[in-house]
């Protein structure tokens, strides 16, 4: 039963590995290190939550990216509302990504925290 569990988790990271790769390769337009790196991270740990599939690591990359770069613009520009506008960029984002989910995924989704 061990080995079992061993050989099935080998094979799901393996396939997240991959997918992981083709999402570092696809280029990015007017994306810095620095965000590229920030939405790989947020990308990443999505993954793990749910598994993601298919075309839905661009998606959600993309999706990720925005958010990213919206968070920075409205940090750098200092608002006195900061942590509304924050949450608002957040809320935004987690309804454009459970758009992209199929059912069986929303389990993990509700397990996700960033």
């Amino acid at each position: 039963m061990k080995r079992i569990f061993l050989l099935s988790t080998l094979i799901i990271s393996s396939f997240g590995m991959i997918n992981l790769q083709t999402l570092s390769a696809a280029p990015q337009q007017n994306v810095t290190p620095e965000v590229g790196a920030k939405a790989k991270k947020i990308v990443v740990s999505i993954n793990q939550a749910v598994s993601l599939r298919g075309d839905q690591f661009s998606k959600v990359n993309d999706v990720c990216i925005d958010y990213v770069k919206q968070v920075d613009a409205v940090t750098k520009s200092n608002p006195a509302d900061l942590s509304v506008k924050l949450a608002a960029l957040k809320t935004s984002r987690n309804e454009k990504i459970k758009a992209l989910l199929a059912p069986d995924q929303l389990t993990g989704w509700a397990s996700f925290k960033e």
